[in-house]
């Protein structure tokens, strides 16, 4: 059991040192990566609904269905014309194919062969539920999203380094976000 958490743990730290950025122009602070796109190429996008990306990614990344509940989404697409802020809206028949979308690949949705959310799914759900967090609105509100943007001077100074504090369109800082891939930043914890 302990060689296989060794080799597991190994292999994580090879896999997160692969997945870096392309340098930015004006940002010194990104890892140099050019094999990154290549990675990109042979790695499906997040959201594979052409219209999803189309409309949603007319103002911003297209968020994977995953990071939210199906009641969360129902609530977003329910709110179009106030999207934090923004109007949004959309046809009613490119909303509910979006909207369908959307909760059809949510994070609590059941599998379709068994009827049932996975173990890890629930465990997460009830970790959220504990920190008084059901149906977030906003993926920056999720403890995984904070644990990997509050970490000391991560997130300041990758904003610094990106020019974008908005923290709610990942491509800014991650170019392979619509990917899957989250590329880090030098420093993250050796500030």
């Amino acid at each position: 059991m302990f060689k296989k958490i060794i080799i597991v743990a190994v292999m994580g730290v090879l896999a997160l040192g692969a997945i870096t950025a392309p340098p930015a122009a004006a940002n010194e602070k990104v890892i140099s990566d050019p094999g990154i796109l290549e990675r990109m190429k042979t790695r499906p996008l997040t959201v594979q609904d052409k219209m999803t990306r189309k409309e949603c990614g007319d103002c911003h990344m297209t968020f994977p269905p995953s990071r939210l509940t199906m009641t969360a989404w129902k609530k977003i697409m329910g709110t179009l014309d106030n999207h934090f802020g923004e109007d949004a809206s959309l046809d009613a028949a490119t909303a509910t194919h979006i909207e369908n979308y959307l909760v059809e690949h949510a994070i609590d949705r059941s599998d379709p062969k068994t009827g049932k959310i996975g173990i890890r799914t629930k465990m997460r759900l009830k970790a959220w539920a504990k920190k008084g967090l059901v149906d977030p609105l906003r993926i920056t509100e999720t403890p995984e999203w904070l644990r990997h943007h509050t970490k000391k001077n991560h997130y300041r100074n990758m904003t610094e380094a990106v020019g974008y504090k908005g923290g709610s369109n990942c491509i800014q800082c991650h170019r392979g976000a619509e990917h899957g891939m989250y590329e880090e930043f030098e420093g993250l914890y050796g500030e």
